[in-house]
């Protein structure tokens, strides 16, 4: 999984945030991560609350040698469309906090 979490210990931080993201979900899905799954509300191991855009690769494993070519690819791929789209977008994301 390659993710972008939002991640803060204030609420109303990380729902603007959020909201702008959101704002941009067509962009994001349509120029950079096709696959991309949104959820507002993840809940990690240690019951804390974030809010996540993931992009997943089924059947492959970082502790199988067998697929490390597959995943260093999708990695590779992933990250730098994540990276492309938040530079992008950078201003806006970042405006007003």
């Amino acid at each position: 999984m390659v993710a972008l979490d939002v991640n803060s210990e204030d609420l109303e931080k990380r729902i603007h945030l959020w909201e702008k993201l959101m704002g941009l979900k067509q962009i994001l899905i349509s120029d950079f991560l096709p696959n991309a799954h949104f959820d507002d509300t993840f809940l990690l191991d240690k019951e804390k609350e974030i809010s996540r855009i993931y992009v997943l690769k089924n059947n492959v494993s970082i502790h199988d040698k067998g697929s490390w070519q597959e995943t260093m690819l999708f990695f590779n791929k992933e990250m730098q469309a994540f990276e492309q789209f938040f530079d992008m977008y950078k201003e806006i994301i970042d405006s007003g906090n």
